[in-house]
């Protein structure tokens, strides 16, 4: 009979085991998909810097189920820190805009270069599954050599055109987008 109910039980585990859901990784996209050549002089090269809330900041995907409540998704993961997806796509998105600027995330050797500072934290990440994604976000731009520093802030939604996880991923890729519409016009 012990023999019987060691068996069953390990017959349990295995069909548990068995059962795991499967992980699925997402990342973000540059807009506008089509990326222009870059220029043949940088005019200006931007330092990026960019901070997520640590609620969102994580490898889960986190979907806002209301005013005040969230659900952190196990199974639906970045495939990278989204705060190195937000910086990196943001950067890739105001160069596709603007073909004599290059973004980094730390000074590097671009000598006629007029080089700018740019702090961008997204102070809240909105996500809701088949209705929309928004980023709250302040900046401040730093331009050392003229002494000048502009802030400015700004709510940036996108509609979501499917009500997968995936359809998350490109509405906060959308939003990116948009911010960096913003941006580019002030730089």
């Amino acid at each position: 009979m012990k023999a019987l109910w060691l068996c069953l039980s390990s017959l349990l585990l295995l069909g548990a085991c068995a059962t795991r859901s499967t992980d699925h990784f997402y990342i973000l996209s540059a807009e506008p998909a089509a990326a222009n050549e870059p220029g043949a002089v940088i005019g200006t090269q931007v330092w990026l810097h960019v901070t997520l809330p640590s609620l969102v900041d994580r490898g889960e995907m986190v979907l806002n189920t209301s005013a005040d409540g969230v659900i952190v998704l196990e199974h639906e993961r970045w495939a990278a820190p989204l705060v190195d997806q937000v910086q990196a796509t943001l950067a890739q998105d105001i160069e596709r805009r603007r073909r004599d600027v290059l973004v980094s995330d730390r000074r590097i050797g671009a000598p006629s270069a007029h080089r700018v500072k740019l702090i961008v934290n997204v102070v809240q990440l909105t996500a809701r599954k088949g209705d929309r994604v928004s980023i709250e976000t302040h900046w401040r731009l730093t331009d050392t050599s003229a002494g000048k520093d502009l802030l400015g802030s700004e709510t940036f939604t996108a509609r979501l055109d499917s009500n997968d996880y995936a359809a998350v991923a490109r509405g906060l890729s959308t939003a990116l987008g948009l911010l960096a519409d913003k941006l580019v016009a002030v730089l």
